[in-house]
């Protein structure tokens, strides 16, 4: 760089900092001075720029630390409060009395029993579509009752929603279709707090296995998950210590879960997803990667290597009195964040933050059975912050324990999005076949799928229509690193545009599409005067006095058999649920639906 060229560089550079006052002096002209002069003036000016980068350094450090302050005492580490303005790790142990343990607000548990319970399919949806009229029918050939749709031709604008528009709706449409149902609104007394309620998904989600088996996984993953936290409660009691007054948890709703934790603290929710259980899943599940981020851009294959522990909204399934709990709560944050302003845009992450709460709660709890004396227990100096606000709000009554837990093992409508390649089409009892898809799809050593769902055989499908098929002949979609053939398909794999494809393309895929208007219309043909209805399922129960337990189609949806509209109750009308007729739901642009539905050229579905 020549003289002059560093004169103007150094001269406008002096100006930027602040340097052309009477304190330093410029750079002279170098036709107009000796080389020497010229260099003390350029030394000078280096010297001085120095002087100030170092004093914007230091202030630019003071402002840092600043900000890192604030960041530090809003994160909970510490507090303003003079009561607890120690950091958390520094923090003395605190008794907790056996008053305020009994006093504390948890769940009711009632002792196991059998009898009769019904089960009922929400979705949302707010316009009809040949999507939604896929989900549908294949519920209807497998015999699920047929759906209520929530939200139909419903408003999103609701200010206090900000951005979650449709997705917000979708908790309290649901929360408000539960209430109205467990209120009579159904104009029948065949309710109850244990009937099960599921929400799915409506553009993007097929069932593939009939509703006895949905049932049954159910039941059994609530159970294996009560024996994991039994076991937990108990591997803390010290010996001889009296019984803690808290009882394990015990679960009654499942969510579908995703192997990537998103959407976090971004989403207006925070999840803490950092409190949530590890998966109990095998450790090398996927090889000697697993749990390993792929260190690639693509945003979906990067996690593909997870096992899943996370939450994907793309179904909500638990007994009625649980989710109608768990939604309330859903609500109360929905107008916490009303008042404060913040911005909320995913279901998926309000509902696993009400989850995260319920994680940082049975931490809480955890953290007290060890020193229970049977006057009182002590908790940790050295608990984590995040665990800090839940215990403060649940020693002045609030609810945290609801019993969510979630399908770990792709049993019930797991999602696609991160496992594209794991699953495809396969005969169950086509050996061969299964090894080879295994194979394709890069499952370590020896292939993990056995045969058909052993549900199937412990409760027989209700449906007249389904007792000739031949499980273990047909094409199931399965997951091959899980080794299971999940009761539905949730079509969420964005990568390259498969989800688009796939729900077009894969229709003709599904075992039942050979028959499908055949079985529809034998599973939506009403009763006759003298016919009894069967159950769902029907299950030998091992409780006290042995009494079955059975699962049935719901009064209101047997003497219809039509998919039905939920209409909240207003200030004038009471809520009621109205049918809506195929054409309302399935028809969209000028092709009639039952030619992309069927592709049989019958024409119109006639039942």
């Amino acid at each position: 760089m020549s003289i002059a060229t560093s004169r103007h560089f150094l001269s406008g550079l002096s100006t930027r900092l602040g340097l052309g006052s009477s304190g330093y002096q410029t750079v002279p002209d170098a036709e107009n001075g000796s080389g020497s002069r010229n260099d003390i003036g350029i030394l000078a000016t280096i010297s001085a720029v120095a002087v100030r980068i170092f004093k914007s350094a230091r202030w630019s450090a003071a402002i840092l630390l600043f900000i890192l302050g604030i960041a530090y005492i809003t994160s909970g580490l510490v507090s303003l409060n003079p009561a607890a303005a120690t950091p958390a790790w520094h923090r003395n142990d605190e008794a907790v009395t056996s008053d305020q343990i009994r006093k504390l607000n948890v769940p009711t548990y009632k002792p196991e029993s059998g009898g009769d319970r019904r089960l009922r399919i929400f979705m949302p949806a707010d316009t009809p579509h040949i999507n939604l009229c896929k989900a549908i029918m294949s519920a209807a050939a497998l015999g699920y009752p047929m759906p209520t749709l929530l939200n139909w031709d419903g408003e999103f604008n609701r200010p206090e929603w900000h951005f979650a528009g449709s997705h917000i709706a979708k908790l309290e449409s649901l929360l408000a279709g539960i209430e109205a149902v467990l209120d009579g609104a159904e104009g029948d007394d065949d309710v109850g707090e244990d009937d099960i309620a599921v929400l799915v998904d409506a553009y993007d989600i097929w069932f593939q296995l009939p509703p006895a088996v949905l049932i049954q996984r159910f039941l059994a993953l609530n159970e294996q998950a009560n024996d994991r936290l039994r076991h937990e409660w108990r591997d803390l009691v010290q010996k001889d210590a009296p019984d803690f007054p808290i009882p394990p948890p015990r679960q009654n709703i499942i969510v579908t879960t995703a192997k990537d934790c998103e959407p976090g603290p971004e989403s207006g929710s925070n999840p803490h997803y950092d409190h949530w259980p590890q998966s109990p899943m095998p450790a090398d599940m996927y090889g000697e990667g697993t749990d390993k981020i792929l260190d690639i851009w693509d945003a979906a294959r990067k996690y593909k290597n997870i096992r899943p522990r996370c939450v994907n909204s793309g179904m909500i399934m638990g007994t009625m009195g649980a989710l109608r709990d768990s939604l309330l709560r859903a609500k109360e944050k929905i107008e916490t964040v009303a008042l404060s302003g913040r911005q909320l845009w995913s279901d998926q992450a309000l509902y696993a933050e009400v989850i995260g709460d319920q994680e940082l709660w049975r931490e809480w709890v955890r953290s007290m059975i060890p020193t229970w004396n049977g006057t009182g227990s002590t908790v940790p100096g050295n608990i984590s912050s995040d665990v800090r606000p839940v215990a403060r709000a649940a020693l002045q009554g609030k609810r945290f324990e609801f019993g969510i837990g979630l399908d770990y093992n792709f049993t019930t409508i797991p999602a696609t999005c991160s496992a594209e390649e794991d699953g495809y089409f396969v005969h169950l009892n086509d050996k061969k076949a299964v090894e080879e898809e295994s194979r394709k799809a890069g499952v370590p050593g020896d292939a993990r799928v056995s045969g058909i769902p052993t549900e199937l055989a412990k409760g027989a499908p209700h449906s007249e229509a389904l007792k000739g098929v031949d499980w273990g002949a047909i094409p199931l979609y399965t997951d091959f690193f899980f080794g299971v053939t999940p009761v539905g398909i949730h079509h969420n794999a964005y990568v390259g545009g498969l989800k688009t494809w796939r729900v077009q393309n894969w229709w003709s895929l599904m075992w039942f599409y050979p028959k499908l208007r055949d079985l529809v219309t034998a599973n939506l043909r009403p009763l006759g005067k003298d016919e009894r209805p069967s159950p769902l399922v029907e299950l030998p129960a091992p409780y006290q006095g042995g009494q079955k337990l059975a699962y049935w189609e719901s009064l209101a949806s047997r003497r219809t058999r039509k998919v039905t509209v939920f209409e909240p109750k207003t200030a004038s009308t009471p809520a009621r649920f109205r049918p809506i007729e195929w054409d309302g739901v399935c028809q969209k642009g000028s092709k009639p639906w039952y030619e992309t539905l069927f592709g049989d050229g019958k024409g119109p579905l006639v039942l």
